[in-house]
């Protein structure tokens, strides 16, 4: 059950992200032959003026078909309602559109999110107690609530690394309560080599808790904008192999919310919220074959007040959907392999 709501799940992030596209190009006026829910044979299709709507039997997203729009199509050069034949402003609102309804899509849900279950916010109960550190060594434990330190009470993080930064490497009391009773360490923060600033060595979980409509309204429009910082950081960081790690495809996507699906609904809807907006930041990459390589070239042209030869982008988008198409199958490979090994043990 939660492969299956894992995989509807993804398929919905991606017709969505088509629905965007589709709805901007019936604005602009642009002709649409063909909306699809899935890919392959229609099992069930209908005409409504120029454009047919259809249910596919792989249920792994959509595409919307928007007439000149697809390399090597054939369509009338002199319809004025074909992509190409549109003003550029249009053309770069339609390949907006699917990307930013990925990003709608994260704030509202996140909006449901933040008003169900509220926001997080940190608390004083250890986390993780980091290894070699201050706290390790008094015997600080994962658990523990700390309900005052320096002789002064604390509600949150902010309270704790106030104290701590300030203690210029003196000895300081710490309150906590273990398991419903009071113990009281005496703790020597260590400066930290890299940012110089005093630390006793623990994280700090979170909460959520319910706050204010008009924050909730702001948290859920900061948020998905706070990730994409985050997620494009993470693929400098691969690029230049400051971290480890690699590429997810369909497969280990599925996999992963699978996996949230079985801790839950919030679990599973916070990871729907990420995954809307990593599908928005990964199809605004500049990249041939992607809507930010169509961008880009829109925006070229729009400097250069000439459109460049069809011919010549059509084969640079096409040589950057067959790279995709490689790289999706080199990393759908990876992740079968992985999730093979992983059974066998």
């Amino acid at each position: 059950m939660s492969i299956a709501v894992a995989i509807l799940g993804l398929a919905l992030l991606i017709v969505l992200h088509e629905a965007g596209h589709f709805l901007a190009a019936r604005l602009c006026g642009m002709r649409v032959e063909r909306f699809s829910i899935g890919f392959g044979n229609a099992l069930v299709s209908f005409k409504r003026g120029d454009t047919i709507y259809q249910i596919a039997p792989i249920p792994l997203g959509g595409f919307v078909q928007v007439t000149g729009m697809n390399p090597h199509e054939e369509f009338d050069h002199d319809d004025p309602f074909v992509y190409p034949n549109r003003p550029r402003w249009m053309r770069f609102l339609v390949l907006v559109a699917g990307p930013a309804a990925n990003y709608l899509t994260a704030m509202v849900i996140g909006f449901v999110v933040l008003l169900t279950y509220g926001q997080y916010t940190g608390t004083t109960t250890v986390d993780e107690v980091v290894q070699g550190s201050a706290a390790q060594a008094v015997g600080l434990l994962p658990g523990d609530v700390v309900a005052g330190v320096g002789g002064m009470p604390v509600s949150k993080p902010a309270d704790v690394t106030t104290v701590v930064r300030g203690s210029a490497g003196s000895a300081i009391e710490v309150k906590i309560t273990r398991n419903g009773a009071p113990v009281t360490l005496q703790i020597t923060p260590r400066k930290d080599a890299t940012s110089g600033l005093y630390m006793i060595g623990v994280r700090f979980g979170q909460a959520r808790a319910r706050g204010p409509f008009l924050d909730a309204v702001k948290e859920a429009v900061v948020m998905p904008i706070a990730l994409s910082g985050m997620l494009l950081k993470n693929i400098w960081d691969l690029i230049t192999r400051k971290i480890e790690g690699g590429l997810t495809g369909p497969l280990g996507i599925a996999k992963e919310m699978a996996g949230a699906a079985k801790q839950g609904v919030l679990k599973f809807l916070e990871i729907i919220i990420l995954i809307s907006v990593a599908l928005g930041v990964f199809n605004l990459l500049p990249l041939p074959g992607l809507d930010g390589g169509r961008i880009f070239f829109v925006g070229i042209n729009s400097i250069r007040r000439r459109d460049m030869n069809p011919a010549i982008e059509t084969k640079i988008h096409m040589v950057g959907i067959m790279v995709l198409l490689m790289l999706l199958v080199v990393v759908t490979f990876n992740d079968i392999k992985g999730i093979f090994f992983k059974k066998m043990g």
